[in-house]
């Protein structure tokens, strides 16, 4: 500030009765407030993809927890009352909040504000991340069931509402400040941060084991309190964002949305991504959430300790996927990452199905968690890295919430649906089964992903502005935001 004014008396100060400070200082002060402005807008993007990064990771060791809870309720309280059916919807609670999340801040994100919306979903999730630790206070076990299914499906709107806004804040931030990078930005805030929460998960589960000596309860409550400080730090994170100058520009704040053109202009583009992001979500999260009981049912004497060491083992093979998806999407594009990722879950499905009964004997155990392994690398690698980044690059700012919130919806119902059918399809076809279903999946994903748009060489400023000039033609109006015609 001291500069600043510095400046502004120097050349205020007339020289031989002419105004010449006049002519020059305008200028360089406004040079000067310029560059203050560009660095508070940089500092405001940073925060903001920081804070998308770590409730990415805090929404990641939310679904890392189910994996874990089944193991823990199988043990202490049996399959006569831990059954199937209780299972899935405790493990589905997460994910029938998260669609409610999605589609409410999808849409609220869009007419109001990213940053409000983001702390709105960061109190849910310490709301019911904070119920769930208390589930062992609630007698009988039948009420501390429906309890924690309930407490879970709190945070599960959170973590919902996580989605629309954190991709489309984190999306406009490093377009502003990063944008020949935004795609590896996007995937590393995004898919690699939820897929590092998940292992996170495991080894706080894993370390809690050990230092208690087995004791299940103290785990639980170990791996629930860690759920319910990481949206603390969100919330810290988030206190010095800003939303970015796309959406400054161009907004719906004072306007309707004007559902006939949008769905005309952007339908299509909707269905495409929408139905990638459920075939993805209806292998993904199944095989995700079931992975620790299948190997569970392998492992001599089912040894907690043991089941959660290769469970943990499980949970890095996606990592070094998420990497190499990073690197993909500026280099073959993010349709190209998506199908050959899709391919994947066509190859190790039928592989992994084919051999099920030679892999899950306890001596070929490691050999299956490889293959189990590699299957999930590769999808995140894909459609795991993409999907997120296509379904955010695909609309313009003014319903890129809503866009996005519609996709990822159409998601977690695939994946609430995949996880209701998992067991059931074990049960009537085999366990082998659901890997020649995913290989299945996996063919259709990759003939869906021939229709999306590729978003690498996309100018998301140039796609608001023709946003715009549309309302016009259709005689919609100005006056959500402020848009500025490149020249």
């Amino acid at each position: 500030m001291a500069g600043i004014h510095d400046v502004i008396e120097c050349d205020s100060a007339p020289v031989g009765g002419e105004k010449k400070g006049e002519d020059t200082s305008a200028p360089e002060l406004r040079d000067v407030e310029s560059d203050a402005e560009s660095t508070n807008s940089r500092a405001g993007s940073i925060w903001t993809i920081m804070g998308s990064a770590m409730a990415n990771y805090s929404d990641g060791y939310q679904q890392g927890l189910a994996s874990s809870t089944n193991v823990v309720f199988n043990h202490l309280l049996g399959t006569k009352v831990y059954t199937s059916i209780i299972q899935t919807r405790l493990s589905n609670a997460l994910l029938v909040g998260s669609v409610m999340g999605i589609l409410i801040l999808g849409y609220t994100s869009d007419k109001f504000s990213r940053k409000g919306g983001m702390h709105f979903t960061s109190t849910l999730v310490i709301i019911g991340s904070l119920l769930s630790t208390l589930a062992f206070q609630i007698h009988p076990s039948t009420n501390m069931l429906w309890y924690l299914t309930t407490a879970r499906g709190i945070a599960g709107v959170g973590v919902g509402g996580e989605y629309p806004t954190s991709a489309a804040a984190a999306l406009e931030g490093s377009a502003d400040h990063f944008n020949e990078k935004r795609g590896p930005i996007q995937v590393l805030i995004s898919t690699m941060m939820a897929t590092t929460g998940a292992p996170t998960c495991t080894l706080v589960y894993l370390l809690a084991l050990v230092a208690s000596n087995d004791n299940l309860k103290i785990a639980f409550h170990a791996i629930y309190s860690i759920s319910t400080i990481l949206p603390l730090l969100v919330v810290l994170t988030r206190l010095r964002m800003t939303d970015g100058n796309l959406f400054h520009r161009s907004n719906l704040r004072k306007r309707a949305i004007p559902w006939a053109y949008v769905l005309r202009t952007y339908g299509w583009r909707c269905v495409g991504t929408s139905s990638a992001f459920f075939l993805y979500d209806f292998v993904n999260f199944p095989n995700g959430i079931m992975s620790a009981a299948i190997i569970n049912d392998i492992v001599p004497g089912k040894n907690v300790r043991t089941v959660a060491l290769w469970q943990l083992i499980l949970a890095v093979f996606p990592i070094p996927g998420v990497l190499l998806g990073m690197w993909l999407v500026n280099r073959v594009g993010r349709r190209w990452t998506g199908v050959l990722g899709f391919a994947g879950y066509v190859v190790l499905g039928v592989v992994i199905g084919g051999c099920y009964e030679r892999l899950t004997v306890p001596e070929n155990l490691p050999a299956f968690v490889m293959l189990y392994g590699v299957f999930a690398c590769l999808g995140h690698m894909g459609p795991g890295a993409t999907i997120g980044l296509i379904s955010a690059e695909s609309f313009p700012t003014p319903i890129r919430g809503l866009g996005y919130g519609v996709s990822a919806g159409f998601g977690k119902a695939g994946a609430a649906i995949g996880t209701q059918v998992f067991l059931p399809i074990q049960e009537a076809a085999g366990k082998r089964s659901t890997f020649f279903v995913a290989g299945g999946v996996g063919a259709l994903g990759t003939l869906v992903y021939w229709l999306l748009p590729e978003g690498r060489d996309m100018d998301l400023g140039v796609m608001d502005e023709e946003f715009e000039r549309g309302l016009r033609g259709q005689g919609e109006g100005e006056g959500g935001g402020e848009i500025v015609e490149k020249v």
